[in-house]
C-alpha cells in the first residue's frame, strides 16, 4: 500500500450515546469515530489490484483538483456559495470514508468526510447522470422519512448552493470548471449512525441533504457522495451544534486506526498548544501562521504570503481533504530553497509520480539527518516531524511532502500532523495542535 495514501481512511463509528435529537435542535453530549484506511480491506472503496503507482495516480489526481478548487474558491471577485466557484466532487475532497444508513426503512450509504465541505449529499434516484459507485444508488422514494425542502424555509435558506424553481422546491447546484458537478434536490432525512459492537446507534431526524439526481465525477471517487463538516450552518456539525471536534491521524507504522471526535468526546488540549481560528470564506478552518523554520533558521516570509487579504482571498487552511502542505509560491520557494540547501551533499532527482517537488534516491540519505521544520503559528511553534515531512514514492525515493500551491493561498495538509491532535473550539475560536499516541 502506497504511503502517499496512507493517510485516507474509512469512518466506522464509536458511538458514545444513543439518540441525538432534531437536526437544528440545541447541542447535545457528542460521538466519537474510528477512522480505517480508505484503501484498507474493510473499506468500500478498496482496490486489491490497485499498485503502488497506481495509488500515487490517484494520489495525484485528488491533489491537483483540490488545488484548482481552492484556487477557484480564493479568485477574486469570487463569493463562496455561487455554484460555478465551490465543487464537492471536482475539488478533489479527501478520503475518509464515513459509513452510515440513511432513510425508513434503512439502506446502508458512506460519504467522503470533509471538513472544506459544507453539505450532506449522495447520488439519488432517479438518476438523469450517475457516475458509477460501490454501492446502490439511494432511491428516496422507498423511504417514508424522505420530505423535499420549500423554498422560503430556513433549511433552504441556511444551506449554500441553492435556488428555487418556480413551484417554490430548493435546488443545488455545486459545480466546477473541470466538468464536475452535483446537482438536485434539498431534502430533510433520517441518518442513523451505526452501533459498532460498542455503544448504541444514533438517530438524527430531518437532517438537511442534498439528493443529487445529475452528477459528474472527473476524479474517479466513485463514493455515493460527501458528509460535509465546515463551520456552514448546512454542515452535519453546523446542523446538530456541535462546538468541539477533534481529530488524530496516525502513521502508517501505528497503524490503519484513529479517530475523530465530535462534541462533549473532542479533545482540546492545553493552552501551550493552541493558536487562534480565524473567520474566513465557507466556513473553513483558517490559521494565523507568521512563518516558517528550516534547520533551526527563520525564513522571514513576508507576512503577506499566509496573511488574509481584506477581501477574504489567500489565509492559511487546515482542511482534511488536502494531503500534503501547499505554500504559496513565494513561501515555497524559500522554503524548497533552505531545504536543498541544507541537504547540499545529496544530489535531487525528480519524482517519478509527478506528485512530489523533488526527491532523494542516495542510500545514504536519512531521515534523522535531514533539516528540521518549523511552522510558527500565533502562540504555537509546531515542527514537522520527519516522518510528516519526507514521504516514499513508488520507486522508494525520499520526497519532500510539500507542495507549491498553484495560487496565493496556503493549507495545512493532513501528512504534516500525523500523530498529533487536532481540535477544533468554535466557542473560543482556538485550534489545537498537539503530538499524540492517535491509537
Amino acid at each position: 500500500m502506497a504511503s502517499s495514501t496512507l493517510i485516507f481512511s474509512l469512518i466506522a463509528l464509536i458511538l458514545i450515546i444513543t439518540t441525538i435529537p432534531h437536526s437544528m435542535s440545541s447541542p447535545v453530549q457528542g460521538f466519537a469515530a474510528r477512522l480505517i484506511h480508505r484503501d484498507s480491506p474493510e473499506s468500500p472503496l478498496y482496490n486489491p489490484a490497485a499498485t503502488r503507482a497506481h495509488l500515487a495516480q490517484s494520489a495525484r489526481r485528488r491533489t491537483t483538483a483540490r488545488q484548482n478548487y481552492f484556487n477557484r474558491l480564493m479568485s477574486s471577485g469570487n463569493k463562496w456559495g455561487s455554484s460555478l466557484i465551490s465543487a464537492t466532487l471536482g475539488q478533489g475532497h479527501g478520503d475518509f470514508i464515513m459509513q452510515y444508513k440513511i432513510g425508513t426503512p434503512r439502506v446502508d450509504t458512506f460519504g467522503i468526510f470533509d471538513t472544506g465541505s459544507s453539505l450532506i449529499w449522495m447520488q439519488c434516484e432517479p438518476c438523469q447522470k450517475c457516475y458509477m459507485q460501490t454501492i446502490p444508488i439511494y432511491d428516496p422514494a422507498k423511504s417514508e422519512s424522505y420530505q423535499k425542502v420549500k423554498c422560503g424555509s430556513v433549511e433552504c435558506s441556511t444551506t449554500a448552493y441553492t435556488s428555487c424553481t418556480e413551484d417554490g422546491e430548493c435546488k443545488y447546484r455545486i459545480g466546477y470548471q473541470d466538468g464536475s458537478l452535483t446537482e438536485g434536490d434539498i431534502a430533510t432525512e433520517t441518518l442513523m449512525l451505526e452501533d459498532d459492537g460498542l455503544s448504541g446507534n444514533v438517530n438524527l431526524s430531518n437532517m438537511v441533504i442534498g439528493c443529487g439526481h445529475y452528477n459528474l465525477d472527473t476524479v474517479e471517487d466513485y463514493s455515493p457522495g460527501v458528509v460535509g463538516l465546515s463551520r456552514e450552518p448546512s454542515s452535519l456539525v453546523g446542523q446538530i451544534g456541535f462546538r468541539h471536534v477533534s481529530y488524530c491521524i496516525p502513521s502508517e507504522d501505528k497503524g490503519n486506526r484513529s479517530s475523530v471526535k465530535i462534541g462533549l468526546p473532542a479533545v482540546i488540549t492545553e493552552e501551550n498548544t493552541q493558536t487562534p481560528m480565524l473567520s474566513g470564506k465557507g466556513g473553513l478552518y483558517y490559521l494565523s501562521l507568521e512563518d516558517i523554520s528550516v534547520g533551526g533558521a527563520r525564513l522571514n516570509i513576508p507576512r503577506s504570503v499566509f496573511d488574509m487579504t481584506p477581501e477574504g482571498d489567500g489565509g492559511v487552511i487546515m482542511d482534511s481533504g488536502t494531503s500534503f502542505t501547499l505554500i504559496a509560491p513565494e513561501g515555497f520557494g524559500a522554503v524548497k530553497q533552505a531545504v536543498l540547501d541544507a541537504l547540499s551533499e545529496f544530489k535531487p532527482v525528480e519524482d517519478s509520480d509527478k506528485l512530489y517537488p523533488f526527491c532523494y534516491d542516495d542510500g545514504r540519505f536519512k531521515l534523522e539527518t535531514t533539516p528540521g521544520i518549523v511552522f510558527h503559528f500565533t502562540r504555537l511553534d509546531f515542527p514537522l516531524a520527519a516522518g510528516n515531512t519526507w514521504i516514499r514514492n513508488s520507486q522508494g525515493h525520499f520526497c519532500l511532502a510539500i507542495r507549491e500551491s498553484v495560487g496565493n493561498f496556503n493549507i495545512f495538509g493532513l501528512y504534516q500532523h500525523r500523530n498529533a491532535n487536532v481540535g477544533f473550539d468554535f466557542n473560543n475560536n482556538i485550534v489545537s495542535l498537539k503530538y499524540t499516541d492517535c491509537q
